[in-house]
């Protein structure tokens, strides 16, 4: 499988999962491999202005083994680790057809733990999809500003689906 292919389908399901604290989901990057000179990857901002990005990144030597995902969910301020458990919690419930498997994993010489989402798609391939983040112009909140938001219905069909905005102002 192509890397824009898993990364358009990866942005299209976090659009999909239409999280409150979400702004913009964006793709970036020109690369059609992992690594490169531009780096191809998934770009999310938050209420905040805070950004968490996914992105292809080279399969590391050896490959790093599966590492468990925090009991909770990380807070807002860990942006990069929190990306990272929704994109495993949103494949868990949307179960994508054109990948087999998703584990975190750890990554050499990347201090958070786990620092990557090892795909495994339908062709075979495997993907590692590397997380980072960036802080926005305001702090983010210290607890979750969205403790009861579950998955809506669009993120399990294929492809996903957003719902439909009102074109009535409320």
């Amino acid at each position: 499988m192509q890397v824009t292919e898993a990364l358009d389908a990866m942005a299209a399901l976090i659009r999909a999962s239409e999280h409150p604290d979400i702004t913009d989901v964006t793709r970036y990057g020109t690369d059609t491999r992992p690594g490169g000179q531009s780096p191809s990857g998934v770009k999310v901002i938050y209420q905040s202005g805070s950004a968490a990005m996914l992105w292809a990144a080279d399969a590391p030597r050896p490959a790093p083994a599966p590492v468990p995902l925090p009991a909770e969910m990380p807070p807002p301020a860990q942006r990069a680790a929190r990306l990272l458990m929704f994109t495993v919690q949103l494949l868990d419930v949307a179960r994508p057809p054109i990948f087999r498997s998703w584990e975190p994993c750890g990554f050499p010489d990347v201090h958070l733990t786990p620092a990557a989402l090892r795909i495994t798609c339908q062709d075979g391939s495997t993907l590692y999809l590397r997380v980072t983040a960036a802080t926005g112009p305001t702090g983010d909140p210290t607890e979750d500003p969205h403790p009861d938001y579950r998955f809506p219905e669009g993120v399990r069909t294929w492809p996903p689906v957003v719902s439909a905005q009102s074109a009535v102002p409320e």
